[in-house]
């Protein structure tokens, strides 16, 4: 492997396995093929994939034909971390894959074993990263992207970023259109009952139509009909001494 190290650009971790997966779907582990291909089996960009194949091939995840240029083939450590990315993303074996394809390279060997001593920081390890690799016009994605490939192959958890829960949008609660019928409250009848020596009306059955929003509870529902229960009866009250 050359001594020449290149590291992504504007390409995250996840994007970077999911390339290599693409390499693999188009049958790169065992013809050459053209970007093109790889493209048409990933979310990422022809464009993105091409500027980032110069990192490919500096790590040695890829090569390149020797008789048809810009056709590549995954290396075969590549294709195997591909396919076990696939099947087991945190598995053990996928990790110890990719350290043995990140461990050709001494002087990142090294760096990690500074990591592991010294307890560095990610924030730390961000400002050194491009001076040890030697590439310092690596843009911010791909410095993040290359710490996050260090940590996951050589299990280095304190310069992970945790990995956060997708967050559900809270559901709107669409106004609700409530119909009340036949409300009998026992205590409103006995309210209700005329006074002695006046003739007893029949009862009469209420119907309420209700329009409720999202902000109404039911203890706000049950004094709202309350309170027309008490209108009521004192409406029947008035109308029984008016006879």
């Amino acid at each position: 492997m050359g001594s020449s190290k290149v590291l992504p650009r504007r390409l995250s971790f996840p994007k970077i396995c999911e390339v290599l997966i693409a390499y693999l779907n188009a049958g790169a582990d065992k013809e050459y093929i053209s970007v093109s291909e790889v493209a048409e089996k990933t979310t990422v960009t022809l464009h993105n994939i091409s500027r980032n194949n110069g990192f490919f091939r500096s790590w040695g995840f890829i090569e390149e034909s020797e008789k048809e240029q810009g056709k590549y083939k995954l290396t075969r450590e590549a294709a195997e971390f591909a396919h076990a990315y696939r099947i087991d993303p945190n598995g053990n074996l996928t990790r110890t894959i990719l350290r043995s394809i990140l461990s050709k390279d001494e002087v990142l060997v090294k760096f990690v074993e500074r990591i592991k001593s010294e307890g560095i920081d990610r924030e730390t390890a961000l400002i050194d990263l491009p001076r040890i690799i030697g590439d310092l016009r690596a843009d911010k994605v791909g410095l993040n992207a290359f710490l996050d490939l260090i940590a996951y192959a050589f299990q280095l958890d304190w310069i992970s970023i945790p990995v956060k829960k997708p967050v559900r949008p809270p559901k709107k609660l669409a106004s609700t259109e409530a119909k009340v019928v036949r409300v009998h409250d026992k205590r409103a009848e006995e309210r209700m009952l005329p006074a002695f020596g006046v003739s007893m009306e029949p009862r009469t059955n209420i119907t309420i139509n209700l329009t409720m929003s999202p902000e109404i509870t039911p203890t706000m529902l049950k004094e709202y009909i309350k309170a027309l229960l008490e209108a009521y009866d004192e409406y029947a009250q008035e109308k029984a001494s008016s006879e």
